[in-house]
């Protein structure tokens, strides 16, 4: 009997450790603002349950190794104790990824004072639940002052999430703006973890692509055109607003797009457009204030795993129970787990071309495939993703670029829908439609998988092409440099709309001066990067002791040396060094119109440099 009565006790008050956890840290994340804030109920109960589970545990050898002498002090250190560990465990996970974005070393003097002030942290939690909860299940019994306390914290977690759901949650209306531009429609295309090479418009050969292909006949064709960092959120939020990531501040894996900025929906929207945005990618949802400027934004969410949502899915608990059902316990993937196909997305965005046809309007369009997982198609619940196997065997590599193959061929054909409704609707030929990718996808080239941690040209290098009004100049192929950073002012000046003031990027329709290098910039997963690329050279540079392995300077002759497979940087000290100027003053340039207002102006030699690269250097 008392072996039940410890069991129950510790259940309860790892319960109630585990519940404040989950509510500590759904308030972190609510305070970033959102469209729904669930995550105080998912977490609440979430992490209760987990801290049950310990709780239990506890309880049963505190049966044998007497360290309470009564239940009730067996709950109080059980939710000691889960509270204490449990909430180090989530606070080192948000301070090493949120405050020194997965850069900070423990064998530093910052990284052991963090470590030791979190310990100290959570011993002063562990002191104050156990003398709290102990002492109130010795006054009123342990299964009552369990029922209260958990009870209490998860009714207080469906309260919070309540109240800031339907109080505070979400954009506020935006009222459709009544079309009276007199130029042609706009859709812009970003598919999501595209290489460039595996385009027939771009010489593939190892993927039949015939709809995205003939819609780049109809285009001008950009053949070497790159991103400005090589994950998600920061490309896309580049390719939205025509600025840097230096400049835009999305950067991180808790940053949002600031309301500061400008995004190309706004500037559409504010010259009498009607906007819509349709995606499908957690990154570029409301959450993350990727909305802004669109009438209507319809975010196809996943099906989370465990009853989570949007907010509960930001959860570190989420990242570890999704890890573990991944990696262990799970042997078939569903697409809808991860976000929702192309078929899915069309079936939002068809209907929508098509009702809209007879107003000017402005459309993104955002597929995720080809993005990972890798499946089987058709589906048959194989699939390979990065969650479960981060670093598969080399030997793999054509397996995997394989399956991936097989989803740009999905891909395709739902490209092919999209232009064909567009026909059918009668507006293709009065219809400006850009097609890119945010970033590539890396298989094995450089010894690494999937993205976000190189700026090597398989991550960078991007499809990009524009089917301009009446198709005109079809099939133009483009040999100079372009970037993300470029669309949101080509597209506002193929409107009529003039290239938006505080615009980094050029109108590459416009008569500009071609840049002489490109700028790309990497803060991810404690790779802190940046590289500058000519046609013929490219300079990498990367922070000593970066996850990656990658060499501090790293110079390449891409004539000669197409696939940057050899370093030149200890040979070519001279080249270096002057490639090492020019990405100092773009690096300078790319932080010119920072959201923060705190970067000033450039100084003249740098201004007279950028001038020398093509740039103006404002």
């Amino acid at each position: 009997m008392e072996l039940i009565r410890r069991i129950v006790a510790g259940a309860f008050g790892g319960a109630t450790g585990g519940a404040l956890v989950g509510l500590a840290e759904a308030g972190v994340i609510a305070s970033a603002g959102g469209e729904e804030y669930w995550a105080f109920v998912f977490g609440s109960v979430a992490y209760g349950l987990i801290g049950a589970a310990a709780g239990a545990g506890w309880g049963f050898v505190s049966t044998i190794f007497p360290f309470d002498k009564t239940s009730g002090m067996t709950m109080g250190t059980a939710a000691g104790f889960v509270g204490a560990g449990l909430g180090f465990v989530v606070a080192r996970f948000r301070v090493i990824r949120d405050v020194f974005a997965e850069s900070l070393i423990l064998a530093t003097p910052t990284g052991l004072v963090v470590h030791l002030g979190l310990l100290a942290v959570a011993a002063i939690l562990f002191l104050v639940l156990r003398r709290a909860l102990g002492g109130a299940a010795e006054r009123r019994g342990a299964a009552s002052t369990g029922m209260r306390w958990f009870g209490g914290l998860v009714a207080l977690g469906v309260l919070l999430g309540t109240l800031l759901t339907f109080a505070v949650g979400g954009a506020p209306a935006v009222v459709p703006t009544a079309a009276t531009a007199s130029g042609p429609n706009v859709v812009l295309v970003i598919v999501d973890t595209l290489r460039a090479d595996r385009l027939g418009a771009y010489g593939g050969t190892r993927v039949a692509t015939p709809n995205i292909d003939a819609l780049a006949k109809d285009s001008v064709v950009f053949d070497n055109a790159f991103a400005n960092s090589s994950w998600t959120r920061p490309a896309i939020a580049t390719i939205l607003t025509g600025l840097y990531p230096a400049s835009h501040k999305v950067m991180h894996k808790t940053d949002l797009l600031p309301d500061a900025v400008s995004t190309i929906a706004e500037v559409m929207g504010e010259g009498g457009y009607r906007t819509a945005g349709f995606v499908t990618n957690i990154n570029v949802a409301p959450s993350f204030n990727f909305q802004q400027g669109f009438d209507s934004f319809s975010y196809l969410s996943p099906a989370f795993f465990f009853g989570a949502t949007d907010s509960g899915a930001k959860l570190s608990l989420y990242s570890g129970m999704r890890l573990v059902r991944e990696r262990f316990l799970s042997n078939k993937k569903y697409v809808q787990n991860y976000y929702q196909d192309a078929e899915t997305v069309n079936g939002l965005v068809l209907p929508w071309v098509d009702d809209s046809a007879r107003d000017p309007f402005f459309a993104l369009v955002h597929y995720m495939d080809p993005h990972d997982p890798y499946f089987d198609i058709p589906y048959d619940g194989r699939a390979v993703a990065r969650v479960d196997t981060p670093n598969p065997a080399p030997e793999r590599a054509e397996e995997l670029a394989k399956l991936y193959d097989s989803n740009v061929a999905y891909l395709d054909r739902f490209v092919g829908d999209l232009v064909g409704v567009l026909k059918s609707s009668g507006v293709y030929e009065d219809t400006v439609i850009a097609f890119v990718s945010d970033h590539g996808e890396e298989f094995y080239e450089h010894k690494g998988w999937w993205h976000g941690t190189t700026l090597y040209d398989e991550q960078i290098h991007v499809p990009l092409f524009f089917k301009l009004e009446k198709s005109q100049h079809a099939g133009t192929r483009v040999p100079d440099l372009a970037a993300q950073v470029d669309i949101a002012p080509t597209l506002a000046a193929t409107a009529g709309l003039g290239v938006p003031t505080g615009m980094q990027g050029r109108d590459l329709f416009g008569n500009t001066k071609v840049p002489e290098m490109i700028y790309a910039e990497e803060d991810h997963e404690g790779n802190d990067l940046e590289s500058v690329r000519s046609l013929a050279w490219k300079l990498v540079l990367a922070n000593p002791g970066n996850p990656r392995r990658l060499e501090a300077i790293e110079l390449y002759d891409l004539n000669e040396d197409p696939g940057e497979t050899y370093n030149l940087a200890a040979f070519k000290k001279d080249r270096v060094a002057k490639m090492t100027e020019s990405l100092a003053a773009l690096r300078l340039l790319a932080g010119s119109n920072a959201v923060s207002g705190s970067s000033g102006e450039i100084d003249p030699a740098v201004a007279e440099k950028l001038k020398s690269l093509g740039y103006s250097g404002d």
